[in-house]
């Protein structure tokens, strides 16, 4: 079981400031508390569920499986600290813990969202090859490479986020996130949001939809041969009996 609510969290975090605006309205409170803690009470238990898994059965410890490990850590970080700390940002109205404590939480945020993404892209990669070069790809497909391949979508995703998150501020000389308010300060600017949200979501998505074509064109290619190969068979082990029947038939 693999909760991954990256879409919820992205979307969450580009438009916190806009919800917590207009204060802490009951209805929307209760709306989001009933949602958010089912949600990462579910997201906990499932992912914890999948990392024991893997660690007390080493039949699980195979390659695709540990990239299903890292998607698993990256949702337990989500479930466990990024959601919580927006439900009790949304009850409270208002952000409590101090800046230094919002900037942090932002940057585990955006790169445990932006990691996961790049695993399923990872999950992605490893299924084509597997499906498309099978006899040259399983002898390059070692725990070796899956370790460094997780080790860059993680590394991506820290380098994307974590240091703009934390030093913008110091960048451009000063912090204009409003007092009480928690949100990414270099997002604000139109063109910054829309180039990130391509690199950290959009185009991701957009070659796992590619690559999942190319593995569903190989796949029905290769039922229609296998299906051709049967077929044909067939026809040679029916071919004696029909010359036998053949040769027996006054007509």
């Amino acid at each position: 079981m693999n909760v991954t609510p990256d879409t919820f969290t992205l979307s969450r975090s580009f438009n916190v400031t806009e919800v917590i605006a207009g204060g802490p309205h009951p209805w929307r409170t209760a709306m989001i508390t009933l949602i958010t803690v089912p949600l990462s009470a579910i997201t906990i238990v499932g992912n914890i569920l999948v990392i024991i898994s893997f660690r007390v059965n080493p039949l699980l410890r195979t390659v695709s499986n540990y990239f299903l490990l890292s998607l698993a850590v990256a949702d337990l970080i989500l479930g466990t600290i990024s959601m919580n700390l927006y439900t009790t940002y949304i009850v409270i109205g208002r952000w409590i813990l101090g800046n230094l404590a919002c900037d942090v939480w932002l940057a585990v945020d955006y790169v445990a969202s932006n990691a996961s993404v790049m695993n399923l892209l990872a999950i992605s990669f490893d299924r084509y090859l597997s499906v498309t070069r099978p006899l040259t790809y399983r002898t390059r497909r070692t725990t070796r490479r899956a370790a460094l391949l997780i080790g860059l979508a993680w590394g991506v995703s820290f380098f994307l986020w974590a240091p703009a998150i934390l030093f913008w501020q110091h960048i451009v000389g000063v912090r204009t996130v409003a007092e009480g308010h928690c949100s990414v300060q270099f997002l604000s600017q139109p063109v910054i949001t829309f180039g990130t949200a391509i690199a950290a979501f959009y185009l991701p998505v957009s070659v796992m939809v590619a690559l999942y074509w190319q593995v569903y064109r190989e796949t029905e290619r290769r039922s229609k041969q296998l299906a051709g190969l049967m077929a044909s068979e067939g026809s040679d082990k029916n071919r004696p009996w029909q010359v036998s029947a053949a040769l027996f038939n006054p007509f």
